[in-house]
């Protein structure tokens, strides 16, 4: 990571001369100082009455690069309202921004803005023109030589692991309804927006912390923002500028949005303490990474295929055929009276372990947590997974009895190994199932 630097630009006001970019790091290009004004302006004009005593976002800064912007008031006018704003611009490389989980907080707090940066000269004005007079005490070299700020080198390491403990502390406050409401919109590929007169670096905070690293990394936050509002998928903004289009969820929205599986896994989870569950969730890819792993294996097989059966039609050796599986071992189950029906916290970790699974083979399952819910849950998945190579058949789900006994059966039918071992729980054969699937 400490190979990936991070270049910096402060842009703002000094005196009458207008907002300008005031110092730069050496390697903030001079290609880069369009589009990081475009950024800073495009943050908007302060309403009468609005204050920014600090407040955070971000954007894609060109292809392999990620701007985190630091904005705050600088000075105060003569009436004592707040005086201009100022921007410190940090280039944060693709790479290393994904290394960190997509967590823009993380390197704002690793980097807070200098105080006072030493004046830029030459100076950039916006038109595309510049004198190419040397820099404060690096003689003969321009705005593109050494500037007055460091280049900075990420050295804190790998981001803390997120916990139990941490995201039960997240969650431990009156809105977290609106905060996972929140989580699941921005996973299903929605916008969230909060109403505010000044910056809400904790509700932000708290929600990103709930997503997982994969969708952080392309999702865009701003604890608030003054213009520009549409370029962001989670912002804080005063009332009048709160978009109303159909993919933004208001905050009132937001804690009765319809429970999503990622929502439902996660409370459960947490709530649950099962930090192995959390670990997965945090991790699990985004749909677009999914389309894109589905495309690479289908590619991997259909070079399979077709490399042998061209081979055969250049008149090479004919591919060896296939032996049919030997014959499969008769389904074992526990006798009924062994399976009595679920605990509460079984059935809903069993319900969550199952809407795992379907991401992870990309389908839709029904919820719940009742026997019946989760037969209906197991039959759709039963049907979904289709007939496999072992041309096993249980016979209908449902007639088999208790869940555990489908569940079981489903196990045999797909040639999961231990399927019958009486120690294993159902949250523990979901568990094997979805081990088994995703591996072939």
């Amino acid at each position: 990571m400490n190979e990936l630097p991070i270049e910096q630009a402060v842009y703002g006001s000094e005196g009458a001369e207008g907002y300008r970019f005031l110092a730069r790091s050496a390697g903030f290009r001079d290609d880069w100082l369009p589009e990081g004004q475009r950024l800073c302006t495009a943050f908007g004009e302060r309403p009468a009455g609005v204050s920014c005593p600090g407040c955070l976002f971000v954007q894609p800064f060109g292809p392999r690069h990620v701007a985190v912007v630091q904005v705050a008031d600088h000075g105060r006018d003569e009436a004592g309202r707040p005086g201009t704003l100022r921007f410190r611009l940090l280039i944060v490389p693709r790479k290393l921004y994904a290394a960190l989980e997509g967590d823009p907080f993380l390197i704002a707090d690793a980097y807070p803005p200098p105080p006072h940066p030493q004046p830029l000269s030459p100076e950039y004005r916006g038109e595309g023109s510049k004198i190419d007079t040397p820099l404060p005490g690096t003689p003969g070299r321009g705005v593109g030589g050494e500037g007055p700020l460091p280049v900075l080198q990420w050295t804190a390491g790998a981001p803390p692991k997120r916990t139990i403990a941490m995201l039960q502390k997240v969650l431990n406050v009156p809105h977290s309804a609106t905060l996972l409401g929140s989580a699941q919109a921005l996973i299903d590929g929605g916008r969230v927006v909060f109403t505010r007169s000044q910056p809400d670096d904790t509700m932000l905070r708290g929600l990103w912390a709930l997503l997982p690293s994969s969708s952080r990394a392309e999702l865009w936050p701003a604890t608030f923002a003054l213009g520009n509002v549409r370029a962001f998928h989670a912002v804080a903004v005063p009332a009048a500028l709160a978009p109303s289009e159909p993919v933004w969820i208001h905050e009132e929205q937001a804690g009765d949005y319809p429970e999503g599986r990622y929502e439902l896994s996660l409370q459960i989870a947490v709530e649950s303490g099962n930090q192995r569950d959390l670990d997965a969730l945090l991790a699990r890819k985004t749909r677009v990474q999914m389309i894109q792993l589905a495309a690479a294996i289908l590619a991997a097989l259909l070079g399979i295929l077709l490399v042998p059966m061209a081979f055969q039609m250049l008149g090479g050796t004919p591919a060896p055929t296939t032996h049919a599986p030997p014959p499969a071992a008769a389904l074992e189950l526990p006798p009924e009276k062994e399976c009595p029906s679920l605990r509460d916290d079984e059935r809903r970790q069993l319900a969550a372990k199952l809407q795992e699974l379907a991401g992870c083979l990309d389908i839709e399952l029904p919820g719940g947590t009742s026997d019946e819910a989760l037969t209906q849950t197991l039959a759709r998945l039963d049907d979904k997974l289709g007939e496999p190579a072992t041309k096993r058949d249980p016979g209908p789900l449902r007639d088999l009895g208790a869940v555990q006994r489908q569940l079981r059966a489903i196990l045999w039918k797909h040639g999961v190994a231990g399927y019958n071992e009486p120690r294993l729980n159902t949250v523990e054969l979901a568990e094997r199932l979805k081990n088994h699937l995703v591996k072939e």
